[in-house]
């Protein structure tokens, strides 16, 4: 059983707060105010960074002032992002202190403060009302959720009735298990892959219909063999997700690459209505 201290250090890797004050100052960004494209390469901590995000974003009917949750919600660069874009409001919840603290933030460095709201939580007991919330999603949260069920069961109970749940994930693949580690988890301790059919099975189970599924495994190849195989020469960008993830980051993508070439584990965004 992985406790929430072992959880804090797999996603800090050490002091992050540190990491990314000396990142921002060496980019020219602390103590300013910044437009929320400045933090794209630092804010946006998942596989394709940006381009995932505006992907799911385009698959996702929000509307202006919809009130939207986001599970998992890291350091807030999607949510961020989605508020801007769609003119809603988004609360998210992580359950990693620091990147609450981090999140919180940056919204204010980037005057999103009145839009995104971020807050410590736990996506399997979500502490709001019965549907409180115009959407929702969870992008590349679930592979380190035992409990699934619970999981789907909570975004359903606090979305409203009409509404959607959007999400992106890495699925287990029809050759078998991952290479570890890897980008979500260092051993098979915090990794909970699930089929494509098996999670489509669960949400119509829970109650979610429409359920649409689009598997991404090319862009997320590609995604990885650009970053993997940048030219030596080339200087490393200041900000990136290595500030985040650390110094295993690199290999830990080469091998969830790998695991995607190898049909291991099987990248799709899903969408579904209540």
């Amino acid at each position: 059983m992985i406790n929430r201290s072992d959880l804090e250090n797999f996603w800090t890797r050490g002091d992050i707060h540190t990491r990314i004050h000396l990142a921002m100052s060496k980019a020219g960004l602390n103590d300013k105010s910044l437009e929320i494209e400045d933090l794209f390469p630092i804010d946006q901590y998942h596989a394709r960074g940006i381009a995932a995000t505006v992907d799911l974003g385009k698959r996702m009917p929000i509307s202006e002032n919809h009130k939207i949750i986001d599970i998992g919600c890291g350091l807030g660069g999607p949510a961020r992002y989605f508020a801007k874009h769609f003119k809603c409001f988004v609360t998210g919840i992580d359950i990693t202190p620091s990147f609450i603290e981090i999140g919180n933030k940056f919204n204010k460095l980037t005057s999103m403060s009145e839009h995104v709201y971020l807050q410590i939580g736990n996506g399997e007991t979500l502490d709001f009302d019965d549907e409180t919330f115009d959407g929702g999603y969870s992008q590349h949260v679930t592979m380190n959720i035992k409990n699934r069920k619970e999981f789907f069961l909570e975004a359903y109970r606090v979305l409203k009735k009409g509404t959607f749940f959007a999400f992106s994930e890495h699925g287990l693949g029809p050759e078998g298990n991952p290479i570890f580690p890897l980008p979500w988890a260092d051993t098979s301790e915090m990794s909970f892959l699930m089929s494509p059919e098996s999670t489509i099975l669960l949400l119509k189970e829970i109650g979610f219909y429409d359920v649409q599924i689009i598997e991404t495994s090319e862009k997320y190849i590609s995604g990885y063999e650009k970053m993997i195989n940048a030219k030596p020469e080339k200087v490393e960008p200041i900000l990136g997700i290595h500030v985040i993830g650390g110094t295993t980051m690199k290999q830990r993508s080469i091998n969830s690459m790998k695991s995607i070439k190898e049909k291991r584990t099987l990248p799709f965004e899903i969408l579904c209505k209540k």
